[in-house]
């Protein structure tokens, strides 16, 4: 949070802290957070924030993320201002996606601050499985405090020994001799000094000062060696979280892939498995279901006979609806001619078909005897293979009533033609004035009737003869299973296809978890490692704590280190007359039998 001053949202904070929440909290670096920034501490919240006026950027972010899927993010800042009087926008979002953003945003900004890295700048934060567990440098660290703590208890003036260092290189020009003497003269001062029995007030304020050191350095490995624990188990939590993100997108694809998508419609294994299943009893109750029926029965034989009937009636009476339309009144006339009066013909004439034969021969004869096949195919199309409905309906009328009435029509204008020749006058007939007449009537009904049957008649036996041909009657049923023997053979294709995703989904799922049990391994040996490496800190220090302790009781840490420090300095200023005396080559000489001196001194 760039500016936090409302101190309504900070309380709301501490008391999700009392109950158990984890907090974790970073602030830019204004002065205006410093009284937020005291409550959160005060309450032992973890806040992390640039120190006050720092001038390495501005953390301008506001946004924050609960339970690893809620972010709330906008231009609203935690100030009273913008609670009160601003105009202000806020976002609430469940992504996940959106929230790990937002999450390595934070982790990258923490380990900024805590690394003292400007913020602005986009640095890798180090993985905790490359990242060396180092203590900090309390060994010598803590050994330089002792040691200050000893001299300055002491309080030996080095620059007055150097001092006189110089006044005695300078004095004697620089003796070796000389310098021995002074030498001993001053370590026999330093072991006469550390025997001293009022040295006692100091060595117990000594002993005080390093017991509170030893205290200070033990909590701070202590914190330093949580603080490592802390950071480890904060990226291993961290990537813990990624990873058991990605496994719940995993399972929710796997449960999509099993279960199906009832928002989107998508398909699963369940649904796939139920229309195989669907299908397969669909095709098994088609195979049960096929009758084959016997084609000759005493329906079929009682139909086919009285079809032949009828055959027989319509031929005859087609074909002399032919021969009293083109060859009756010729006839007649040329009896007339003759002076024979034949009288008026019959309606129907029975010999009609041998009449036409002998007067006209035998092709008209045929045409004349088939002449009912017009009729009965345009009326019964289909049986030659027509599947188109509006066509056999219309030449089913074309056939039965159209065609009917064309020959009425003609036989009843032909038979009052011969009437009127027969009494020897003109006829004047109109052919809309034929439904006048009863030959028109007589015809068209014993025409059309038989039509009708011969046309039922045909289709009962065209439907059993279907009946009893097995490829006839499963043609349809057959067809249905094919169809549904490809639906099950592409729904098994996509049902295998949706198994290796289910299977690759479940092996990504193993991955992570293994995954998980290699980190959850993992930060224990990074903490068995970091206890490891500040236990034996530990000892390093208690060991030195120790020594200290001893030699200042026993006198013998003023003569180490009084000795070193005096002779030290003394050494230093008398080498420095040197230079200033002799040349560089009897500079170096002399400085190395004073080194000498001191060496076999000290042995």
């Amino acid at each position: 949070m760039s500016y936090f001053t409302d101190r309504d949202i900070a309380m709301a904070i501490v008391e999700a802290k009392n109950r158990n929440v984890t907090v974790d909290i970073i602030l830019s670096s204004n002065a205006q957070n410093e009284t937020v920034k005291l409550m959160l501490n005060g309450a032992g919240i973890s806040v992390h924030a640039f120190d006050t006026g720092d001038p390495r950027g501005i953390m301008h972010h506001k946004f924050c993320l609960i339970d690893n899927k809620i972010s709330i993010n906008g231009p609203y800042n935690y100030s009273l201002n913008a609670s009160n009087n601003n105009v202000e926008t806020i976002q609430i979002s469940d992504d996940t996606t959106t929230n790990a953003q937002f999450l390595s945003e934070f982790e990258r900004l923490k380990y900024n601050i805590d690394n003292r890295i400007a913020v602005n700048e986009i640095v890798p934060i180090p993985e905790s499985k490359t990242e060396q567990v180092t203590p900090n440098n309390f060994v010598d660290t803590f050994s330089q405090r002792l040691h200050s703590l000893v001299y300055s208890a002491a309080q030996i003036d080095r620059e007055k020994y150097k001092e006189d260092g110089f006044k005695t290189s300078e004095a004697s020009r620089g003796s070796i001799d000389i310098f021995r003497t002074e030498y001993n003269h001053i370590k026999e001062k330093i072991r006469t000094y550390a025997t001293d029995e009022g040295l006692g007030n100091m060595k117990n304020v000594l002993i005080s000062n390093i017991s509170i050191a030893f205290e200070s350095t033990k909590t701070n490995i202590e914190t330093e060696k949580q603080e490592k624990i802390n950071v480890e188990k904060r990226n291993n939590d961290l990537e813990k979280r990624q990873i058991t993100e990605k496994i719940s997108e995993l399972k929710q694809e796997k449960s999509i892939y099993e279960s199906g998508n009832q928002n989107t419609g998508e398909k699963g294994l369940l649904q796939i498995n139920k229309e195989i299943e669907i299908n397969k009893l669909e095709r098994k109750t088609l195979e049960q279901s096929f009758v084959v029926k016997k084609f000759w029965s005493i329906g079929t034989i009682l139909v086919t006979l009285g079809l032949g009937v009828f055959v027989f009636y319509l031929s005859v009476f087609f074909a002399s609806a032919i021969y009293k339309v083109f060859f009756e009144g010729n006839i007649i006339r040329s009896s007339l001619e003759a002076g024979i009066n034949p009288g008026i013909p019959q309606l129907v004439d029975a010999n009609a078909i041998i009449k036409i034969f002998r007067q006209q021969g035998p092709l008209f004869g045929f045409i004349a005897a088939l002449f009912f096949l017009i009729p009965i195919l345009l009326s019964n199309l289909k049986i030659l293979g027509s599947e188109n409905k509006l066509v056999n309906n219309l030449l089913f009328w074309v056939g039965l009533l159209i065609f009917d009435i064309l020959v009425s029509t003609m036989v009843a204008i032909n038979t009052n033609e011969i009437k009127c020749l027969l009494v020897g006058r003109e006829s004047k007939l109109q052919i809309w004035e034929v439904v006048k007449h009863g030959e028109f009537w007589l015809i068209f009904v014993f025409g059309m009737f038989p039509l009708i049957l011969t046309h039922f008649l045909i289709d009962y036996i065209t439907k059993a003869y279907k009946n009893s041909q097995r490829e006839i009657v499963d043609a349809e049923k057959n067809r249905k299973i094919q169809v549904l023997e490809k639906e099950i053979i592409d729904l098994i294709t996509e049902k295998e296809s949706i198994m290796n995703k289910v299977k690759e989904k479940e092996e990504a799922i193993g991955e992570n978890n293994k995954k998980i049990l290699n980190l959850e391994t993992e930060i224990n040996n990074r903490q068995s490692q970091i206890e490891k490496n500040y236990a034996e800190l530990q000892k390093q220090i208690i060991t030195i704590f120790d020594d200290f302790n001893a030699r200042i009781t026993s006198g013998k840490i003023f003569t180490d280190v009084f000795l070193n420090s005096v002779i030290s300095s003394y050494k230093s200023g008398f080498i420095e007359f040197l230079s200033k005396y002799y040349a560089a080559d009897e500079v170096a000489r002399r400085v190395s039998e004073i080194e000498q001196t001191t060496i076999t001194s000290i042995q």
